[in-house]
């Protein structure tokens, strides 16, 4: 889903757009459409959800498929981007390492979300990049074996008590201070699923997305003290901020 629809309310969207998200529409998963339709319905009681919540919902189900046309030849597999794009930075060995002006890995930058879409962003920065080093696989590693990520909302927690009024506000101020042009900003976690492994659960991430081609890692490293003093302000401290990249684009204008 496009970074910049996390925060949208379903109500707030046209039945375009819902179906480009792939929420109503053909192939949906039945419970995913009865969600949306309900929403829909009660936007007084239930206006409040977002693209977010409905996605972390229809990532519990498979897609259905349409049905095989018995006429045409069955499609042949091809390399995905993400393993052709794997399979040059193995070969690179300066994607391994930090590489001025970068000041994370190429290899980081372009896997550290891989799994939550079939296109995730790319990282700019992260608070605990000290604290959590992103595992480098070594060389030959198959692409298969990647740790791979799913988003879940952030519900019931001390954050929310205070996000909406108090806490996402000031950030909103503060990336302003500091010449920022956000996309989007909201709370996460993400779930980690590595070979072999049981399924794990990180922190809770503040998830923010800043305007293509207008800034750069290091502003938005240095922006990012601020935040977390505004985290602690309200005792809130088992936190990470988190950066990429997105566009605010509207779906209905693709179609």
């Amino acid at each position: 889903m496009d970074p910049a629809y996390l925060n949208k309310k379903i109500v707030d969207l046209s039945d375009a757009e819902l179906i480009a998200l792939g929420f109503l529409g053909e192939n949906v998963a039945p419970d995913v459409k009865r969600i949306v339709d309900k929403v829909k319905a009660d936007p007084d009681r239930l206006g409040t959800v977002t693209c977010f919540m409905v996605d972390c919902l229809k990532r519990q189900y498979p897609v259905q498929a349409p049905p095989q046309d018995a006429t045409q030849p069955p499609t042949s597999s091809t390399i995905s981007e993400a393993e052709a794009l794997y399979s040059e930075l193995s070969n690179d060995s300066d994607a391994r390492t930090i590489v001025a002006p970068d000041l994370i890995s190429k290899y980081e930058m372009n896997f550290w979300y891989h799994g939550i879409s079939s296109d995730p962003p790319k990282l700019m920065w992260r608070s605990d990049l000290e604290t959590n080093p992103f595992p480098i696989p070594p060389p030959g590693t198959n692409f298969f074996k990647l740790p791979t990520k799913t988003a879940h909302g952030v519900f019931k927690t001390p954050l929310n008590d205070v996000w909406r009024d108090t806490v996402a506000p000031r950030i909103l101020a503060s990336m302003k201070a500091h010449g920022l042009k956000y996309s989007a900003l909201t709370t996460a976690r993400f779930s980690t699923v590595e070979d072999g492994k049981d399924e794990t659960f990180g922190p809770i991430v503040v998830w923010i997305a800043v305007r293509p081609n207008t800034t750069s890692a290091r502003a938005v490293r240095d922006a990012t003290p601020d935040i977390l003093h505004i985290l602690a302000d309200v005792q809130i401290t088992d936190v990470v901020v988190e950066w990429y990249e997105a566009s605010v684009v509207r779906l209905i204008d693709t179609l």
